[in-house]
């Protein structure tokens, strides 16, 4: 009988001792997870006091201590965590915890690219986060920053390839809204600025090179300053023109002209304008100030390079930055005040656009005629303070309100970027930076386009909305009603409207005075290639009103004007304090409706004019009566049967999507 219990009890010690070494060892894993957790949560602090004065102002051999030690608690995380990764998406059932740990894979795959990534960017910036620490205030940070960025090549390359594991990670992760609030705010900034940094990274490359940086010779950028208050396609009516010369990161000249100084047509011929040019304003000349007809900017911004070289003798700038006066408040948010030299004048966020517009005034003694041609000095004066402030202070521009303020302008339009660098461009237009429209879309497109032809700056005045409707039916072609309104707050003096060029004392030196005008405008809309128009509205503009002389009263009609696309346009003309709609309805490309996976798919994308503010959208989508709805991107505002009503403000181009079957 003793012989038989030994094994028996060998056996009992064995398990009971497993048991206890199970529990060491988790005690142990427990340990250690804990402190590597207390650590984490330390770190959100620490960051916080160490960039308290801003990243200018924090000492880099901290940063780096923070880094490398958020990196090595994710790292001990993730191997204490490894073995038991592999249950944690089976215990989704556990109350309140159960969704959290069950992504727990993905979150801690999320973290760990991130604080890979963190790493490289160190490397990778450290000398240009010490220039902000050691260099002296008068010192040029620009070329350091750009020869940085050159350097870094090989870390910027591992950067991307980090964050596409970051990336891939947070796509397998499927029901965010199941997680913590404090998770949940995480991936939706991750969500936000995932894509941006991988552009930002596919970009950040061809910077140096951009900024002259080992290209052997400068780079020039025609800049272009667009009033919005007089809108035209791309923004505005082009007020001034610079060219910007750099060369390894640092400015070599950078001069400002009056937009009426650029052309030489008394000495060169000069091809004739677009033909609503000529019709509705009397021009026979196609100079630099109207080279911004059409509302794609590359085509406009090569027009510009044209007739900016033939005007100047000058060789054919690399690029070309549209600005317009939204941009240049959000600019001067983040450099802070900037003193205009040889006077007492400070400009700052509030006051930029109002000291623009008291720039344009006749000063005290000046002649009407020596007005004309100088009135836009102050945009070159302002443009030098600028230049000045960012060399001289560059340390006191905060980064992150003048990267946000930077993605904030390309993405309204109020700042544009075209490159002839193909490499660049094609860049630049997958982040929707350079105001390219689309070519032949594979869905339905909707860009209105207004054009101030009044020789007026009516446009503060003026307030827009657009309703879009389309009929999706079982079979047969979709078709598109839309109404675009126009309402002019402005107050009607009772005077009649008269377009006019002539510069008087009492009229056009005042600026205020060439705001509250009439608004004549030539309208068009950007449809798909294909589109078939119906009917519209008829307009009359009395000719007793217009610098021709001639009464236009017409419906809309089909022109030919950007390859890829099917443009209708008319003219109108909208007095003081009134309103007033213009209607189309055509009929859509048979490709504006997809099968997708099974299902119908309807895409939407309405592009935003440059330089307009935001404006109230209504788009109804009518589907078919049979027709079953899975899913759209964005949310309805409501949906009442059949119909999808989607109302906004127009902030940024804008993609709705609307998958059904139909039965």
């Amino acid at each position: 009988m003793t012989q038989t219990h030994q094994p028996r009890n060998l056996a009992q010690r064995l398990f009971w001792g497993a048991v206890l070494l199970l529990l060491l060892w988790l005690g142990l894993k427990g340990w250690r997870i804990a402190q590597v957790a207390q650590s984490l949560q330390a770190r959100p602090a620490e960051a916080e006091t160490l960039l308290a004065g801003g990243l200018a102002n924090a000492d880099p051999e901290a940063i780096e201590a923070l880094v490398l030690g958020i990196r090595r608690d994710v790292v001990i995380l993730k191997m204490e965590t490894a073995v038991f990764m592999p249950l944690a998406p089976r215990l989704d059932w556990i109350p309140k915890l159960g969704p959290t740990i069950a992504a727990a894979p993905q979150l801690l795959a999320m973290a760990d690219a991130g604080t890979e990534l963190g790493v490289y960017a160190l490397r990778g910036f450290k000398p240009a986060i010490s220039a902000l620490q050691t260099n002296p205030p008068n010192m040029q940070l620009i070329p350091t920053l750009a020869q940085t960025v050159q350097d870094a090549a090989p870390e910027l390359a591992a950067m991307s390839r980090s964050l596409d594991k970051l990336s891939a990670a947070r796509t397998q992760i499927d029901n965010p809204d199941a997680l913590p609030q404090r998770l949940r705010t995480l991936l939706e900034l991750a969500d936000e600025w995932l894509p941006l940094a991988q552009d930002g990274l596919e970009l950040a490359p061809h910077l140096p090179p951009m900024l002259g940086v080992g290209t052997g010779g400068p780079r020039r950028y025609l800049i272009i300053a667009q009033n919005s208050d007089e809108l035209r396609p791309t923004g505005g009516f082009i007020s001034g023109a610079g060219l910007l010369a750099v060369e390894n990161g640092r400015i070599l000249d950078l001069t400002f002209l009056d937009a009426t100084q650029v052309d030489n047509w008394q000495a060169k011929p000069y091809d004739f304008p677009p033909q609503p040019l000529y019709n509705f304003m009397g021009l026979e000349l196609f100079l630099f100030r109207d080279a911004n007809f059409w509302p794609d900017f590359p085509t406009s911004a090569e027009k510009a390079i044209e007739l900016y070289s033939y005007g100047q003798d000058v060789p054919p700038p690399d690029g070309v930055i549209a600005v317009d006066q939204r941009f240049l408040q959000l600019l001067v948010e983040a450099t802070g005040p900037i003193p205009i030299p040889d006077s007492e004048l400070v400009i700052n966020s509030q006051n930029v656009i109002e000291n623009l517009q008291a720039g344009w005034a006749i000063q005290e003694g000046q002649a009407v005629s020596d007005w004309i041609f100088n009135r836009k000095d102050f945009i070159g004066t302002f443009a030098q303070a600028i230049r000045d402030k960012i060399e001289s202070d560059f340390a006191a521009v905060d980064p992150a309100v003048l990267l946000q303020n930077t993605l904030t302008a390309l993405a309204a339009k109020d700042l544009q970027i075209y490159m002839r660098d193909p490499a660049v461009a094609a860049i630049l237009n997958d982040l929707h930076w350079d105001g390219r429209l689309p070519t032949n879309p594979p869905h339905d497109f909707l860009m209105v386009v207004d054009s101030n032809l009044g020789y007026t700056k009516a446009n503060p005045l003026i307030e827009q909305s657009l309703t879009y409707q389309v009929s999706l039916p079982g079979n047969g072609p979709a078709q598109a009603d839309v109404t675009v309104t126009w309402q002019h707050t402005g107050v009607d003096t009772g005077d009649s409207c008269t377009q006019d060029v002539v510069y008087n004392l009492e009229t056009a030196v005042n600026y205020q005075t060439l705001v509250n005008r009439c608004y004549w405008n030539y309208l068009r809309l950007y449809t798909p290639p294909g589109s078939q128009l119906i009917t519209s509205s008829r307009h009359l503009v009395p000719g007793a009103a217009t610098i021709s002389g001639q009464t236009w009263d017409s419906p809309a009609q089909p022109i030919s004007d950007l390859n890829g696309l099917t443009t209708f346009a008319n003219y109108l003309m909208l007095p003081r304090g009134q309103h007033l709609d213009a209607h189309f309805v055509y009929q859509l490309p048979a490709n504006v409706i997809q099968t997708v996976d099974g299902q119908n798919q309807y895409q939407l994308t309405l592009f935003k004019q440059a330089g307009t503010r935001p404006q109230p959208v209504a788009v109804i989508i009518l589907l078919p009566e049979t027709a079953v709805l899975a899913q759209t991107t964005p949310a309805p505002s409501r949906v009442e049967g059949s119909i999808l009503y989607f109302e906004f403000e127009l902030e940024r181009n804008t993609v709705i999507t609307v998958n059904y079957q139909s039965n």
